[in-house]
């Protein structure tokens, strides 16, 4: 089984240049493109977060029509930047969640379990999975015991060092360790919203957080570094699911380029460049 991790996506309305320097819809029609010419090819896709840039309906569906040139079936999580129920409504007919309210999903992969987690706050950068969602999960995790499970969360569980970014992590990270615990199903996490390949650990268990694309965070492990990005070389990254064993892959995409930046996310008066 092989499932393929994209992520950040932060498309713009008629595919308008995000920060005034990162194509973001090029870089996802590349993306798409190199997925579908992967020898073998995944089976799963799996979105984690971050699909628009303002969540807007005229992002959606923007991206929508790229996702659908995908080879393989999709699956998708919201992230900070993304609008739950524009989402949802966004995917009607292409995407399917498994809670009324949140954007959770449950999915069979082989021999493997694969869940979404739906982390994002309305109007915030940070996550947090609220009691219900929660709750959900638990369920969930009990009903499949003996099916090794990977959790999929936009937000990492851990600081990783970049402290601009440590502070929007998954704040209530305590509450889902308290149910995770009770489930060694459970093999791993895997996160975006750091726009870098990380690998750690959190109580024991790997998070995977996925390349970017598109434009990196700049890595700057200074305390007092600035919120900026980085044009690095674009990638994706691949989970290859075995029975005793879950490998990942960092799958490069262009790999003539040159690092470029780092750049501002965020103009003189702090905010977001449009």
């Amino acid at each position: 089984m092989l499932i393929a991790q994209l992520t950040d996506l932060h498309i713009k309305k008629g595919g308008k240049i995000a920060y005034k320097k990162v194509d973001t819809l090029q870089c996802l029609r590349a993306a798409v493109a190199h997925i579908n010419a992967l020898q073998p090819r995944p089976d799963w896709v799996v979105v984690t977060g971050d699909l628009g840039d303002f969540g807007r309906p005229d992002e959606y569906s923007v991206l929508v029509p790229e996702l659908k040139q995908l080879a393989m079936p999709v699956k998708v999580i919201p992230g900070n930047h993304d609008q739950r129920t524009a989402l949802r409504e966004a995917f009607t007919g292409f995407v399917t969640f498994d809670h009324d309210d949140y954007c959770h999903f449950v999915q069979p992969a082989g021999d493997y379990l694969l869940i979404g987690l739906d982390s994002s706050v309305p109007g915030k950068p940070h996550g947090h999975l609220t009691e219900t969602s929660l709750r959900w999960l638990a369920d969930r995790l009990v009903a499949s015991s003996a099916c090794p499970t990977l959790l999929f969360v936009h937000h990492p569980p851990m600081d990783v060092g970049l402290q601009h970014m440590d502070v929007q992590k998954l704040l209530n990270d305590d509450e889902l360790w308290s149910v995770v615990r009770h489930h060694p199903q459970v093999k791993g996490v895997v996160v975006g919203h750091l726009h870098r390949p990380i690998y750690g650990t959190w109580h024991g268990l790997p998070v995977w957080i996925g390349p970017s694309h598109s434009h990196a965070v700049t890595l700057d492990l200074r305390v007092d570094a600035p919120s900026s990005f980085s044009l690095e070389a674009p990638a994706i990254q691949l989970f290859k699911l075995a029975p005793e064993s879950i490998v990942s892959h960092i799958s490069y995409i262009d790999k003539t380029g040159k690092t470029q930046g780092p750049y501002p996310f965020f103009d003189e008066h702090n905010k977001l460049i449009d």
